[in-house]
């Protein structure tokens, strides 16, 4: 993927831009954009790439899900998320979503998509989403683009600090999505 962007050039930043807004919608693992930014871009350009193209594609996945598909939506959900997982995205208030959603996105318990999906449904605000959504984004968007700026160093310290980063950030999750599971 990032040979495919990079050989835009100049156009490079318009065209990772455009692919990291919409390829999510369709359940494609926005992970990968934000460690292909940081390698492509740096650390500073490739944050502030993926964080607006997160905002976006997050923005229009809670829209879509609310307005447009909420009977698809439901039964994708249904097969995606357990009875306490349903019930607990459901059954409450909404600065406990807000609060739940910002958990979700700093330890990702559940897929992205499933996390934006879901959220269309309930009864959080947009406003309440789309500032819950960004503080709980930004963590991880930095983990994956600091590693992203190190694969051009590969077999350096900064790489192998990277990849300790990032299985420490996977090997939490797990742990953490497993409890919360129960």
């Amino acid at each position: 993927m990032q040979d495919f962007i990079a050989q835009f050039g100049s156009f490079a930043p318009i065209v990772f831009f455009i692919l990291a807004s919409i390829l999510p919608i369709f359940l494609f693992p926005p992970g990968i954009f934000s460690a292909i930014g940081g390698y492509l871009f740096g650390f500073t350009h490739g944050f502030i790439l993926s964080i607006i193209a997160s905002i976006i594609y997050t923005s229009v996945m809670f829209i879509i899900s609310r307005y447009f598909a909420s009977d698809y939506v439901e039964k994708y959900l249904a097969k995606k998320l357990s009875k306490k997982q349903y019930d607990t995205i459901f059954g409450i208030s909404e600065n406990k979503l807000t609060m739940f959603l910002i958990i979700y996105r700093l330890i990702p318990v559940l897929p992205n998509s499933v996390i934006c999906y879901s959220y269309g449904l309930t009864r959080i605000s947009f406003k309440k989403y789309f500032i819950g959504n960004i503080i709980g984004l930004i963590p991880g968007k930095m983990i994956w683009l600091h590693f992203g700026t190190t694969l051009n160093n590969i077999g350096s310290i900064e790489f192998l600090y990277g990849i300790i980063i990032v299985l420490s950030f996977v090997f939490i999750s797990s742990k953490v999505a497993k409890q919360f599971n129960k």
